[in-house]
Order: C-alpha cells, then structure tokens, then sequence
C-alpha cells in the first residue's frame, strides 16, 4: 500500500476509537461488506470509509444516530458508498485460494499415506492413473472456487439482516457441508476411473509437488494484494 495510503488506514484507526459503542456495530456491519465487495487495501475505498468515519464522528458530536448519515437502509447505503469503487474480483481471489487448496490437499493426502508406510515398513512408491489424478485435482480446485464465491455470495445476500448467531451461520456451515458431500461424490467417481495410462512415482515427488502448489498460490496472493487487483 503507497504512503497515503497507509496514513489513511491509521486515521481510520483512531476515528473508530473515538466512536461510542452504539455507533460501532453499525459501522463495523458496513465496513466489512465495503471490505467483502471493494479491495480492501485500496486508496480509494480506504478515502471513503474515512469520509464515512468523519460523518459518524460529526453526528456524534451533534448527539444524532447514525441513521442520521445512513438512513434506514444501511445496506442501500453501503451500495451507494461502494458505488464506482475498484470492485474485488471474487472469482479470481477464490482461483488463487483454490491453487493453494490443491496444494494442501496433496501435501495432507500424501504425508498421512506416507506415514502408514512408515509404520508399515512399505516403499514409498504408490502408482497413480493420470487421467484420474489429474482430474481429482481439477475437482479439487473447482470446489475450492465454488465454496469461496458461494460464501462471498451467501454473504452479500443475508448482510445486515438481523438474523441469529445459530441461523446465520448455519446457513453457512449447510453451504460448506453440502458441498463437501458433492466432492467427496465426486472424488470417489473420479478415483474409480481405471482408464488411461498409469505411472509408478515416489510419494515425496508428489508431496513436493503439493508444497510447489501453496507456494505459488501465496506468491501470487501476495502480488496481487499489494497490486490492488484481486
């Protein structure tokens, strides 16, 4: 983030200290669903949550509510705010996720059946048909890019809705099981392919393999967060 911006984040920070508790909630509710639809990290969004911030300090001071800056409908609002501000690009941020899903499943998968090798004084070698590995790992990361955009989604849906604790997150952990059950559908179909051509190959090269994977996914977060573009 460029110099102003940071100094904007830091005002941001002690304008909010400066709210009463009765002002926060609100205001919290709005900046995280300016932070689940914006760059996060942008100069521009980090502008208007301060002109947001400075209004809510203004109608303090003048003993308002904060209805008095956002009206009834705080999630109008919060799309009038967001309005012309650099938007996230959720499917992009769930591919790079997705990447590192990938990765991790490989790395978990492989050490554990490596493990039982161990103990079992095994070799090290497992035989994997191609078409089938291949395609476990697409699966993998279509799921992976699924369950981030229906979360993001789910979200922008139910935000500022006076739901319970037990309702709302239910809803999410239906979401995160319904699509685990399909994977799992789905990878036990995948892994009972037996067509196509098959390769002998030590389990640390596929281990390696998963490391490569998280490492670049980081590597591409990390530019793309600093660019300001996922």
């Amino acid at each position: 983030m460029s110099e102003p911006g940071r100094d904007l984040r830091k005002e941001n920070y002690r304008l909010r200290e400066k709210m009463d508790p009765r002002y926060k909630k609100a205001y919290e509710e709005i900046l995280a669903y300016i932070r689940v639809n914006t760059i996060a990290r942008d100069q521009e969004t980090e502008a208007a949550v301060n002109r947001f911030l400075k209004q809510i300090i203004q109608a303090q001071r003048e003993g308002k509510g904060i209805e008095a800056v956002t009206g009834s409908d705080h999630k109008a609002f919060a799309d009038d705010l967001i309005e012309g501000l650099p938007k996230r690009n959720v499917l992009k941020f769930a591919g790079i996720l997705a990447i590192i899903l990938v990765g991790v499943n490989l790395l978990f998968d492989y050490t554990i059946e490596m493990l039982f090798r161990l103990i079992d004084s095994a070799p090290f070698t497992t035989t994997i048909r191609v078409p089938s590995f291949i395609t476990e790992m697409i699966i993998t990361a279509g799921f992976g890019v699924a369950f981030i955009y229906l979360i993001f989604y789910v979200y922008r849906q139910i935000a500022f809705r006076r739901w319970s604790f037990w309702k709302e997150y239910g809803l999410y952990l239906l979401v995160g099981v319904g699509l685990f059950l399909i994977y799992i559908i789905f990878s036990y179909l995948v892994s009972s392919i037996d067509i196509g051509p098959s390769l002998e190959i030590n389990m640390f090269l596929i281990i390696l393999l998963g490391v490569a994977f998280i490492i670049a996914g980081i590597v591409v977060f990390k530019r793309r967060n600093n660019a300001y573009r996922y």
